[in-house]
């Protein structure tokens, strides 16, 4: 939620200063676009959330009209979210950062139920429970970004101090063997809140825009290194946002999502390339309509829920979307190969379509001329070889070429797989 009039003012206050924050240029490894999804019982913008053991998505607290004390879980198999076994939150929070913990459990902290919390709580998916958490953050922060670490704990950064008032550049760190938190030594090279956290593949954390007091909207972005318990800057996104989603794709980038530019709620999209510590939108679609402080949660299978937020900066929504790797293709049989173009990185796999589940054991023997093979890659291309059974072998020996009816799938990382039936054409080697 937009902290009332004070926050609007800043935003429309400061927006000339956003024109000099020039946006970077950088390559994507995949394309993607989101689709509507079920929607939430309650209308929550700012809520946390975090994926559970069994595959569902926690989505807790926020506000509606009302701060919110209640929770509800997504379930990606029905594309519906329900309440049903998850009890209420210990207090009343907005705009906590959240994070999964290596036994399941989800760890929520700060938010803003009026003023900047320093309180924390912890949701059981095994009881459907909230219990408090001893510890308590260092300092007070509402809308801080949170991010899990490779060792289990969880990384708290900025956010926003209402004690001071304050725009944090201070993190700190909750070790679920203790229940307690370590202020960091090291700050940020920015006062961010509002900013949006998630794990990246080498086990550094990406945090991204936010506000600083000054910029209404950030298009900065660090990385934290556990390693060495430091913050460095990496390259900056193509737009500035405050108070957008970020979640891990499958092939290692970040998706980053929604915000404000700092004169409107955007429902834009770009991705960061930790390859090349840059950010870029090409080839990534845009959400249905604006949203300001969602969640973004990366499910099981790769794909990103992105449920809530406002669209104004005064209306919550219960909508929720999932954005998921492009999965059309194209392709073309060169010799004994199958050259085909994607948009993503995945797996291609390649059966005659006599040898599919259905055909009957007479029908397999008689006409599968196709050995079952696969591939996998990135964009632009995957090759996969066409494995001719004894029979196709034979016929392209004495006749020069061979048809089969082909079933051709394509499963994007993140991103639900295409089937395709086709013939195809394959063509003896031309002696030299």
């Amino acid at each position: 939620m937009i902290r009332g009039s004070a926050k609007t003012t800043l935003l429309a206050s400061a927006v000339a200063l956003t024109a000099f924050l020039a946006p970077q240029t950088a390559s994507g490894a995949g394309s993607g676009s989101f689709t509507s999804t079920g929607s939430m019982a309650n209308m929550r913008s700012g809520p946390a959330g975090a994926l559970l053991p069994d595959g569902r998505v926690l989505v807790a607290g926020g506000y509606g009209g009302s701060f919110l004390q209640s929770a509800e879980a997504f379930n990606p198999a029905s594309g519906a979210f329900s309440s049903a076994g998850i009890g209420p939150m210990t207090s009343q929070r907005s705009s906590a950062g959240g994070a999964p913990l290596a036994d399941g459990r989800v760890v929520l902290a700060g938010g803003n139920p009026l003023a900047a919390m320093a309180t924390a709580e912890l949701f059981n998916p095994a009881t459907g429970g909230f219990t408090a958490v001893a510890g308590t953050l260092n300092v007070p922060r509402q809308e801080p970004a949170a991010a899990k670490l490779a060792d289990g704990r969880v990384l708290f950064a900025g956010g926003y101090d209402s004690s001071g008032p304050s725009y944090l550049r201070t993190a700190e760190i909750f070790d679920p063997a203790t229940g307690g938190f370590t202020l960091l030594s090291s700050v940020m090279g920015a006062r961010r809140d509002y900013a949006a956290a998630a794990p990246l593949q080498d086990g550094r954390v990406l945090i991204v825009g936010g506000d600083n007091g000054i910029s209404p909207a950030l298009a900065s972005a660090e990385v934290y290194n556990p390693a060495t318990s430091s913050f460095s800057a990496v390259g900056s996104m193509e737009t500035p946002r405050t108070g957008p989603s970020a979640a891990p794709l499958p092939d290692g980038r970040v998706l980053v999502a929604g915000g404000n530019d700092g004169t409107k709620n955007l429902s834009s999209a770009e991705v960061f390339n930790p390859a090349t510590n840059s950010f870029s939108s090409a080839g990534i679609g845009s959400m249905a309509g604006p949203r300001l402080q969602a969640e973004a949660t990366p499910l099981a299978d790769g794909r990103v829920l992105i449920a809530g937020g406002t669209p104004d900066g005064i209306a919550s929504l219960s909508s929720a979307e999932i954005y998921a790797a492009t999965n059309s293709f194209s392709f073309k049989v060169k010799g004994k190969k199958l050259i085909v173009s994607v948009q993503a990185t995945g797996t291609v796999s390649v059966a005659d379509k006599a040898s599919s589940r259905g055909a009957s054991a007479a029908k397999k023997k008689h006409k599968a001329l196709l050995k079952p093979s696969s591939a996998s890659g990135d964009p632009p291309s995957i090759t996969v070889p066409l494995k001719l059974s004894k029979k196709a072998r034979k016929k392209l020996k004495q006749t020069g070429k061979v048809k089969v009816k082909a079933r051709i799938v394509f499963t994007p990382q993140g991103g639900v797989a295409d089937t395709r039936t086709a013939k195809l054409k394959i063509k003896r080697a031309k002696k030299k």
